[in-house]
């Protein structure tokens, strides 16, 4: 079991954010704190939404747990609310040991344009903070808006990639970008269900931890992305969300493989 800083949003309308890397992680046995980064009234395609930030309580809390000597093996950061949040969390990272793992996904856009709302200042907040992530899963909308398109470049950076939701030559595939380009493609379901990032996420962080295999951590996500959608098509098909409590038990055998 990991100790798991998981720094996020959390959406109060649908299984989306925090609420669904959360359910994945504690399913597979880890201890998850969960240090929301605002409070959403729901997922930003759809637009109009009331946020409520949440610095000082972020600030306050991290400060306890400080004094309670709380340590973490890894920490995730998801979506950042705006530049002092990106600052009170820099500072944070700063002070973490070196064995501590910390990936990110910069939440902010898809179909090749910035989520409704959200401007130009989103990107500046997570091109600052790249420099502290070890792992970068943007989607491949992301990646473009972070200069992190040009794939064989980043080859030479000491971080790794994970590139989602690439289209190519009619073929979809996930990027893993480490000392090699590893391609790993899938068919795409016909349907659309809010949180997939979210659950790529934390599917990627719970087989990472297992095997330590950045390539092979890849694979068994994208396997479980397709059978868990295929679950939710089939059987939760009407539902406004991802019904991920639900759908863990019946891949089981894919997590005791």
């Amino acid at each position: 079991m990991s100790q798991i800083l998981l720094i996020n949003d959390f959406v109060s309308r649908g299984k989306i954010a925090g609420n669904m890397v959360d359910p994945v992680l504690s399913h597979a046995g880890h201890d998850v704190y969960f240090l929301p980064t605002a409070l959403i009234s729901h997922n930003f395609s759809l637009g109009n939404v009331a946020i409520l930030d949440t610095n000082k309580y972020i600030k306050d809390c991290l400060n306890v747990w400080k004094k309670l000597d709380f340590n973490f093996d890894l920490v995730f950061i998801g979506y950042i609310e705006n530049i002092e949040q990106k600052n009170i969390i820099v500072d944070y990272l700063k002070t973490l040991a070196d064995q501590v793992l910390v990936i990110m996904d910069p939440i902010m856009g898809d179909d090749g344009s910035l989520y409704p709302g959200l401007g130009d200042e989103k990107i500046q907040i997570y091109k600052e903070i790249l420099a502290y992530a070890d792992i970068i899963i943007p989607n491949h909308t992301e990646a473009s808006l972070l200069d992190l398109d040009n794939f064989d470049d980043l080859l030479e950076h000491n971080k790794k990639y994970v590139i989602t939701s690439i289209e190519e030559d009619n073929k979809s595939y996930t990027l893993g970008i480490s000392d090699k380009l590893h391609r790993v493609f899938y068919e795409k379901l016909d349907a659309q269900y809010a949180g997939t990032g979210d659950l790529f996420d934390g599917l990627f962080i719970k087989h990472y931890l297992e095997t330590s295999d950045f390539n092979l951590s890849i694979e068994k996500t994208v396997e479980d992305m397709s059978k868990i959608l295929s679950i939710q098509n089939e059987d939760f098909k009407d539902n406004i969300s991802i019904a991920i409590e639900a759908i863990l038990p019946k891949i089981e055998g894919a997590y005791n493989a």
